[in-house]
């Protein structure tokens, strides 16, 4: 039997430009190369599509991108193609069968790359426009699980315009209904980027303008006091599961940025240690969160346990997950029993498994009139 080609996309055009690297470079060394065919794409931070060759990088070299560049996808006789451009003219035509997009933030997790998929007649991993684009946007991935009986901290967003119109009046808002301390954050963003923690009014403010620097909405939620921050994975389409419970523990106040990426020192347990039944509970708010924002392949839902309390809130699912080595998606279906290629090979299937279900709906209604 012939290979899938699987075309991995990385890099991108956004701030987790760096993330997404780390993320595909595990991807790509725990493809199943008995079964799948690797077509690296690379795009650049300009969000030129380029082929990448990989051998080098995967040994511990650097990353060998192309000259040549890419037009955008279309669905050709045979299937799925991209039309390779060097020195301005057509240099070559490649078949994909399936995309495996790891491309974390803007233009690569919140739904635009996937409608270009869509147009392209492509089955991809992860989940689709709607999933992806609320999963991204926190106000209104807040505002669906919340309405969904799940619960959430409470928040406030608005427009940068807004702020910009009335810094006084969105301030007052916040603080009468959230308290100090709270979080602002970039309301379509992940990694951390945009976040701060503010503890009071002056603070609120350098933080908003802050987070306007890199997104028009603007979301601050009340700070859980103490928490401990468990993430659970789902993996599935129409009947998605929940790997066990993992537990970070930031050796900063919280899980930032430099925290992630930048720092050592963070611990990251699997399983966590909290007993039976809170372990049901989260795994089923997980999948529960999962389906409620349609997501489908894969997802990381995250949440916070108030010291004290002991309250649980689901603080946000992640669409596309970190993939490194110690990424926390990986390795707690690790802890679950699936390993890492495994789970590779299983989110393709995945992808191929809705492509087949999505192309059995009938695009024609003449013959129903």
């Amino acid at each position: 039997m012939a290979k899938l080609t699987v075309g991995v996309v990385f890099g991108g055009r956004s701030v987790e430009h760096e993330v997404s690297l780390v993320s595909a470079k595990s991807v790509i060394s725990h493809t199943d190369k008995d079964k799948y065919e690797v077509f690296p794409i690379f795009i650049d931070k300009e969000g030129v599509w380029r082929r990448a060759s990989t051998d080098a990088w995967l040994g511990g070299g650097g990353l060998e991108v192309g000259t040549g560049s890419f037009l955008t996808p279309s669905l050709g006789s045979g299937g799925p193609l991209l039309y390779e451009i060097a020195d301005g003219k057509l240099a070559a035509e490649h078949s994909i069968d399936v995309v495996f997009p790891v491309l974390h933030g803007t233009f690569g997790e919140d739904g635009a790359v996937q409608g270009l998929f869509e147009l392209m007649g492509v089955p991809y991993v992860g989940a689709g426009v709607l999933g992806s684009s609320v999963g991204m946007d926190k106000i209104v991935m807040k505002a669906m699980l919340k309405d969904s009986g799940l619960p959430v901290p409470e928040f406030v967003g608005f427009y940068k315009h807004e702020w910009e119109a009335d810094r006084n009046g969105v301030a007052i808002l916040a603080m009468n209904v959230l308290g100090m301390p709270c979080f602002v954050k970039a309301a379509n963003l992940g990694s951390s980027v945009g976040v701060t923690k503010a503890k009071d009014g002056d603070e609120l403010e350098k933080a908003i303008d802050y987070a306007c620097k890199f997104s028009s909405r603007i979301i601050v939620e009340r700070a859980v006091a103490k928490p401990r921050e468990i993430e659970i994975s789902v993996l599935g389409n129409e009947e998605p599961v929940a790997s066990c419970a993992g537990e970070v523990i930031p050796h900063r106040e919280f899980y930032d940025y430099k925290a992630k990426y930048l720092e050592e020192g963070t611990g990251l347990v699997a399983p966590a240690e909290l007993g039976d039944e809170l372990t049901a509970l989260l795994r089923d708010y997980a999948v529960r969160a999962f389906k409620a924002l349609d997501c489908s392949g894969l997802g990381r839902v995250d949440f916070l346990i108030e010291e004290g309390t002991g309250a649980v809130y689901v603080s946000e699912i992640n669409t596309i997950p970190g993939f490194t080595q110690i990424s926390m998606y990986p390795r707690l279906w690790e802890e679950s029993g699936l390993g890492f290629k495994d789970l590779v090979s299983r989110l393709i299937e995945l992808a191929l498994e809705r492509a087949a279900s999505q192309n059995a709906f009938k695009t024609d209604f003449r013959d129903e009139i």
